[in-house]
């Protein structure tokens, strides 16, 4: 028999525990977490931020999730690394989140739906049609695109909507995937191949949490608009 997968939030003791730790350090501390809009563990931080006072610690809502919240927390490390402070760059990141996109194109809306994302009839249509929704995380909004009747077709263009985009050429593009590697390196030609000038295009396999909603040969883009 085949279960669903299923999901679960750190606990709000967990996050207290956490942010205690940082509140009293020398540094403080800036966490960064999926958009509220895809889980409850950034309210449920900013929660255990009020109970315990903070004034070191700040959190983010980063409006994106997998690869676009692995930009975010690598330039946060940046910044520590040229000597500002969590203040500096809570501030920063505020600023930069508002930037970052992410396009991916699914297989199916079955993981989707099973975790309660999408409705059953929206999955059993999108099923019944063999549609491979292409779709845009951007402000923690999540648009339907365009669809295809073909992964593969789906996944390249995805290409060559980024061609049409204004990068910031400060930061990486990342291509997601959830199992088939193959499809991202496929995507990863076609982008070096359309996007000559950018500086550096890098592989990521999405983690668990992500991967269970979306389900098998997903495949996305990650990056930062200027």
């Amino acid at each position: 028999t085949t279960e669903t997968v299923k999901t679960s939030q750190p606990s709000l003791h967990d996050i207290v525990e956490e942010f205690e730790v940082a509140e009293h350090s020398k540094d403080g501390g800036v966490a960064i977490f999926m958009s509220s809009k895809i889980s409850g563990t950034a309210n449920t931080a900013q929660i255990a931020c009020d109970m315990i006072g903070c004034k070191n610690v700040y959190v983010i809502d980063s409006l994106t999730a997998s690869a676009g919240q692995k930009l975010l927390v690598e330039y946060a490390v940046k910044l520590r690394r040229q000597g500002k402070n969590s203040k500096e760059i809570y501030e920063e990141i505020e600023r930069i989140k508002t930037k970052i996109s992410l396009l991916a194109c699914l297989d199916t809306l079955e993981y989707l739906h099973n975790g309660g994302r999408v409705s059953q009839t929206k999955a059993m249509l999108a099923t019944v049609a063999r549609i491979k929704p292409v779709i845009r995380l951007s402000g923690g909004n999540v648009e339907l695109l365009a669809k295809s009747f073909n992964i593969k077709r789906g996944i390249k263009s995805l290409a060559e909507r980024l061609e049409r985009e204004e990068l910031n050429p400060h930061f990486p593009v990342y291509v997601m995937y959830s199992d088939n590697e193959s499809l991202a390196n496929d995507l990863t030609s076609d982008i070096k191949r359309l996007l000559p000038n950018v500086h550096s295009v890098e592989t990521v396999k999405v983690g668990a949490v992500i991967g269970s909603h979306i389900g098998t040969n997903a495949c996305g883009i990650a990056f930062v608009k200027l």
